[in-house]
C-alpha cells in the first residue's frame, strides 16, 4: 500500500476521485501511446511555465507576485502550480510506460494522477476530487472521511443505511478532523521549505562572516497556503447551505459561480506562499544554477521554425507591465 497511497486496485481506493483508464486504451500499445501523449504535453506545459518564470522579472525579484495586476498575478501564482502538476504527470507516465511495457501491471493500474478539472467547482472538490491523491489514504486517517477500520482487516457490510445514519458526526467533529488534514499537509509541504532553509544556511556560512544570523527564515511559507484552505470550505459550505434553505439548485449558473469562487479564492490564498518561496528560491539557487537558466525546447521550436528569439520578446512584454 505504501506504492499505491491513492489505492488504485485496492478496497480503499477513492473511486470518485480517481479517473479509470479509458477503454480504448486497454491494451498495452494504445495505453503506451497515451501515456506518450501525455508526457509530451505536460512536458511543454513545464517548458512553458520555467519560461515563464524566467523571463518575468517579479520571480527575478523581490517585488511581490500581485505588482503586475490581478491578471498577470493569476499567471504568476498558477506558474509554480502548473509546473509541479507537469512534472508528477511526466513522472507518473514515464513509470507508467516502462511498468506496462515490462509487463509489470496491466494498464488499469495506472489510471490519470489528478481528476477531472470539471469537479473543480468547490475548495473541497478541487482539493480531494481534482488535485493529486498521492497523500489520501495518510490523510484521510486525520480528515472528516477516515476509513473507520483498516483495509486490510476482515469486516463485512453487515451495517445497512440506516447504521450508516447513525456514524454521521457532528458538524463540529467533522471540520476538526479537515482542520487536522489540512494541517498535516501543511506540515509536509513545509520539508520544502526546510530543504531551502539549509541550502540558504550553506550558501551564508561560505560567504558571510556574521554566519547564519543574516539569513532570512522561509520555514513556514508554504503552510500558510494549506492551513487557508479549512477557511475557504467554510465559508463555501455556509454559502451552500443558505442556498440550500433558499431553494436554490445546482445548476450550471451555480458551478460557474463556483469555479469563479476556487479560481479567485486560490488566486489570493497562494499570493504569500509564492512570494515567500520565489524569493527564498532567488536566494538559494543564485542565477545561473537550477533548471530555470537552461533554453527551453519551446524556446528551440519557436527560433528554429519562426525564427524567434521568444525569451527576449516575452521579457521585454512583461518588464513592460
Amino acid at each position: 500500500m505504501s506504492n499505491s497511497p491513492r489505492g488504485v486496485q485496492w478496497s480503499f481506493q477513492a473511486e470518485r476521485s480517481i479517473i479509470p483508464v479509458d477503454a480504448r486504451h486497454r491494451s498495452r500499445t494504445s495505453f503506451i501511446a497515451s501515456r506518450l501523449r501525455w508526457f509530451l504535453s505536460n512536458y511543454l506545459l513545464m517548458e512553458a511555465a520555467t519560461l515563464y518564470m524566467r523571463c518575468n522579472p517579479v520571480f527575478l525579484s523581490k517585488a511581490s507576485v500581485t505588482s503586475q495586476g490581478y491578471i498577470l498575478q493569476c499567471f504568476n501564482v498558477a506558474a509554480i502550480p502548473c509546473q509541479l502538476a507537469a512534472v508528477l504527470t511526466c513522472i507518473h507516465s514515464a513509470l507508467a510506460i516502462l511498468a506496462v511495457g515490462a509487463g509489470l501491471d496491466e494498464p488499469q493500474a495506472w489510471p490519470q494522477p489528478f481528476g477531472h478539472w470539471r469537479n473543480a467547482y468547490t475548495i473541497r472538490k478541487f482539493r480531494g476530487k481534482t488535485w493529486h491523491q498521492f497523500a489520501r489514504h495518510d490523510l484521510t486517517l486525520f480528515g472528516p472521511h477516515r476509513p473507520k477500520r483498516n483495509p486490510w482487516d476482515p469486516g463485512g457490510t453487515e451495517d445497512s443505511s440506516a447504521g450508516k445514519q447513525e456514524e454521521r458526526e457532528p458538524w463540529a467533529t467533522k471540520y476538526r478532523r479537515l482542520c487536522h488534514t489540512f494541517i498535516c499537509s501543511a506540515f509536509m509541504h513545509c520539508c520544502g521549505d526546510v530543504v531551502l532553509q539549509f541550502r540558504e544556511w550553506a550558501d551564508f556560512s561560505s560567504t558571510s562572516a556574521s554566519g547564519m544570523m543574516d539569513v532570512p527564515n522561509v520555514i513556514g511559507y508554504s503552510a500558510v497556503y494549506f492551513l487557508l484552505q479549512p477557511v475557504g470550505v467554510l465559508v463555501e459550505d455556509a454559502v451552500a447551505e443558505v442556498g440550500r434553505r433558499m431553494g436554490l439548485k445546482e445548476g450550471t449558473w451555480t458551478r460557474i459561480v463556483g469555479y469563479a469562487w476556487v479560481w479567485v479564492f486560490t488566486s489570493f490564498s497562494l499570493v504569500f506562499t509564492v512570494d515567500g518561496l520565489k524569493n527564498a528560491a532567488q536566494i538559494a539557487y543564485p542565477t545561473g544554477e537550477g533548471m530555470g537558466i537552461r533554453t527551453t525546447l519551446i524556446e528551440v521550436i519557436a527560433n528554429r521554425a519562426l525564427g524567434i528569439q521568444l525569451a527576449p520578446v516575452l521579457s521585454s512584454w512583461l518588464s513592460s507591465m
